[in-house]
């Protein structure tokens, strides 16, 4: 039975936020279909993302990339960078 990748399943899901978060943020009609699907956008956007983090997890195997758990940590500390950044020019 093939284990689990918790690191690339991190990694697309840190990603993926990313792209969700900047899309809502700048696309009102995203944002809305969301909230109609899921009643809140961020329960929209933690229902997509924890799917993406069973899909990756479950299909991709370890190593395909390298070193899955560096990739992991550099993923994730970038996308909040990015995500921080992209909130305060926004809103700066």
């Amino acid at each position: 039975m093939k284990k689990f990748n918790y690191c690339l399943g991190a990694s697309f899901s840190s990603v993926s936020l990313l792209l969700l978060i900047v899309v809502a943020e700048l696309f009102e009609p995203f944002k809305n279909l969301l909230k109609s699907l899921f009643s809140h956008h961020w329960i929209g956007k933690m229902v997509v993302i924890a799917a993406i983090f069973l899909i990756a997890g479950f299909s991709l195997r370890k190593g395909i990339f390298g070193n899955d758990e560096r990739i992991a940590w550099y993923s994730v500390i970038i996308t909040l960078a990015v995500i921080f950044l992209f909130f305060a020019v926004k809103n700066g």
